[in-house]
């Protein structure tokens, strides 16, 4: 416990706990253990992000080169296939060909040609569609893959961390802890003073609620930084009536011993 010494008179004063202390200590817990899931969250986030990267290479870059070298792979060997019925249109023509001796023969030599040329040109069409739009096809398919792939990645990235507002730390309750300190004090002079701060300067919501018999003005306070209510006096008063009664403390501040006049110090329930 931090030792802060008040001097009253012949005797002293240790200072006592600040009452807000609990509340301060638990929210120091509760910022560090923000720091230490944010901090955690964040290695995790660094994984995703690692991952994030490495996948989004392999789809921009060897998934696409894959999917290109396998479709060329695939034209090749529909091309060679092409090839392959072209030869095979070419023996068959050359099979079936006759000698031209006009008439009869040279009708059939005629009509082995034109099924040829309509074999010829049809592997010739199914090539050039492969070559063009099957490509185009297979471009356009290739990239609504890697996009949907893409946002897939993304998806699985989320979001960063997020630390959120900072813990408000309670102030210390300087009114309270300095009441209190003053109360220990009085125990400790064990009837000899009842001396409690009563300096205006301390106090706020000033009510007064009547005179004594000796006259002093009778307040209901509050003192900064303490919401708890009191009855007492103000010692700048008191020290026009009976300046004995009242003690200046090293702080500045004025406090009242209550056992010199007729009013009594009492906290209201």
């Amino acid at each position: 416990m931090a030792q802060t010494t008040y001097i009253l008179l012949n005797f002293a004063v240790c200072l006592a706990p600040d009452p807000n202390e609990g509340r301060r200590q638990a929210a120091r817990e509760e910022n560090k253990k923000r720091h230490q899931k944010f901090y955690s969250d964040s290695i995790k986030q660094w994984n995703k992000e690692t991952d994030f990267k490495d996948n989004f290479s392999k789809i921009l870059g060897l998934g696409a080169s894959r999917s290109r070298s396998d479709f060329q792979t695939f034209v090749l060997d529909k091309q060679g296939e092409g090839l392959l019925q072209k030869e095979n249109l070419a023996k068959q023509m050359f099979s079936k060909s006759f000698v031209d001796e006009g008439g009869r023969s040279n009708r059939a030599g005629k009509s082995s040609r034109a099924k040829w040329l309509q074999g010829v040109a049809k592997v010739d069409r199914q090539m050039y569609q492969l070559s063009t739009k099957g490509e185009a096809m297979f471009e356009t398919g290739l990239d609504r893959r890697t996009q949907a792939m893409l946002a897939q990645n993304k998806k699985q990235l989320g979001f960063g961390p997020q630390f959120g507002p900072p813990t408000m730390l309670p102030p210390k309750d300087r009114a309270g802890q300095f009441m209190n300190s003053l109360s220990m004090g009085m125990n400790i002079a064990s009837g000899v003073m009842a001396l409690f701060p009563s300096d205006y300067r301390l106090k706020r919501d000033m009510k007064l609620l009547g005179k004594s018999l000796e006259g002093h003005n009778i307040y209901r306070f509050k003192y900064y930084d303490d919401d708890r209510e009191f009855v007492g006096v103000t010692a700048q008063e008191v020290l026009t009536k009976k300046p004995k009664a009242v003690v200046k403390l090293n702080t500045g501040y004025y406090a009242v011993d209550y056992s010199q006049i007729d009013v009594d110090f009492k906290e209201v329930a």
